[in-house]
């Protein structure tokens, strides 16, 4: 898997340079990198693991905003400008790894390798990420909503786990996420969510078990995400 988010869009040297000026921190399954509200000075580059960043609305239900991997830059935003964070920031699926930096190296390095612009790209990037992927999965019926939202989480946190009943290749998600969450994101119910998660089990598609999601059969995942193949069960 390679990098995602800022560190996409720098080179293999650059990256290595912002790793190697932070600080290690490491963060257990749950705990959070980043809390919303509160004021720091830190960009944590995330080295290992994922993260999931969630904000609580203004009706007070915290809703899933998004699911970061390795590469990207987290709290960048208000390191530099001096806001409080917007958002809270977890490791989810496990632990993570992290490099810190103060606002003050960050903006010292991004100078010295004239990467304003990568920066700005990212920011850009980032904002329209989710208004994307959500306008585009909640246009979908119920049972492509889901499927195509867990083959996104399968590019951000699938590992590859072996050959799978049937000759496909299996795909854990490790996700620490839960179905209203995973709901919320899609827009569906968790009682929409766990009746297309049965369906998708009781169709050999997908396995789950305690904080994890095993996709026994990608390509009629994918079917299923493009309404193609019929229904389940």
């Amino acid at each position: 898997m390679g990098r995602q988010g800022f560190g996409a869009l720098v080179s293999d040297e650059q990256w290595a340079l912002f790793l190697k000026a932070g600080s290690t921190r490491r963060f257990a399954d749950g705990e959070p990198v980043i809390r919303q509200g509160e004021r720091e000075d830190a960009v944590y580059m995330l080295a290992e693991g994922t993260v999931k960043v969630t904000a609580v609305r203004p009706d007070g239900i915290e809703a899933l905003l998004a699911l970061r991997g390795p590469g990207e830059a987290l709290g960048e935003m208000s390191a530099l400008t001096g806001r409080a964070r917007t958002a809270t920031v977890a490791a989810s699926g496990g632990p993570c790894l992290t490099r810190v930096l103060s606002g003050a190296q960050f903006r010292l390095l991004l100078r010295r390798q004239g990467l304003d612009g990568a920066l700005l790209e990212h920011l850009v990037l980032r904002q329209t990420e989710g208004e994307s992927v959500r306008t585009e999965i909640t246009a979908l019926p119920s049972a492509q909503r889901i499927a195509a939202a867990l083959l996104r989480l399968a590019a951000l946190t699938g590992s590859d786990v072996g050959t799978a009943p049937g000759g496909q290749r299996g795909v854990v998600l490790r996700l620490g996420l839960s179905q209203r969450e995973i709901g919320d994101w899609v827009g569906l119910s968790r009682a929409s969510v766990a009746a297309e998660f049965r369906r998708l089990r009781d169709g050999g598609v997908i396995r789950t078990g305690r904080r994890y999601i095993a996709v026994l059969d990608v390509d009629r995942l994918r079917r299923t995400a493009a309404g193609e193949g019929g229904p389940l069960g």
